[in-house]
């Protein structure tokens, strides 16, 4: 079992993200995987956990603990990716700016997560590039590459509020295509 919090993208960039997910598989025919989940900002990378209902008692408490902001887009990245068994896929997101308020964010879930569970190690968890992924697996690399090219010429700076916390839930260690779903959303106040 394993959980991951993110940030929960507001209607806008709901709207965007899977505007680019369908014009990603007209170039790419990579499909729809993303449309499991909303579209989002992860605060960490999944994380092995125990418990879901100790996890969703934390992630009400910590829902408290923040405040909407905004996020912005800066550009379109593309990552090679193994989520389809046996083909090299990819995995196509909007890179977002590594602002204070979202590095505060991450440290402090980081921290509350140290506190109420003990190490919970994740991957990246020292390399993090803050993104929201509108494709993923359905295609392989090459199909991947062909759509980037098209998608790169487009200007991505646009910023939206997000003011949800969200909480993914992964019946399956490997986080196989099927077995994930936002399992709670919890709204932020101001």
């Amino acid at each position: 079992m394993k959980a991951t919090i993110v940030l929960i993208a507001d209607n806008e960039a709901e709207n965007y993200g899977k505007q680019l997910m369908l014009i990603a598989h007209r170039y790419g025919k990579m499909g729809f995987e993303m449309a499991r989940l909303p579209q989002h900002v992860s605060l960490k990378q999944p994380f092995a956990i125990r418990s879901l209902e100790d996890m969703e008692v934390f992630f009400d408490s910590f829902a408290k603990k923040l405040q909407p902001f905004d996020i912005e887009f800066t550009n379109i990245d593309l990552f090679p990716s193994d989520v389809l068994a046996g083909v090299q896929s990819g995995c196509m997101s909007l890179r977002v700016r590594e602002t204070p308020q979202l590095v505060k964010a991450q440290k402090c879930l980081n921290e509350e997560l140290r506190k109420a569970f003990g190490p919970c190690p994740a991957e990246h968890d020292n390399d993090y590039i803050f993104h929201m992924t509108f494709a993923i697996g359905g295609a392989d690399y090459e199909s991947y590459q062909r759509a980037y090219e098209k998608l790169k010429k487009s200007d991505y700076h646009h910023t939206f509020k997000f003011s949800k916390l969200g909480l993914l839930y992964y019946n399956d260690d490997n986080i196989t295509p099927g077995t994930y779903f936002c399992y709670k959303i919890c709204d932020l106040k101001d």
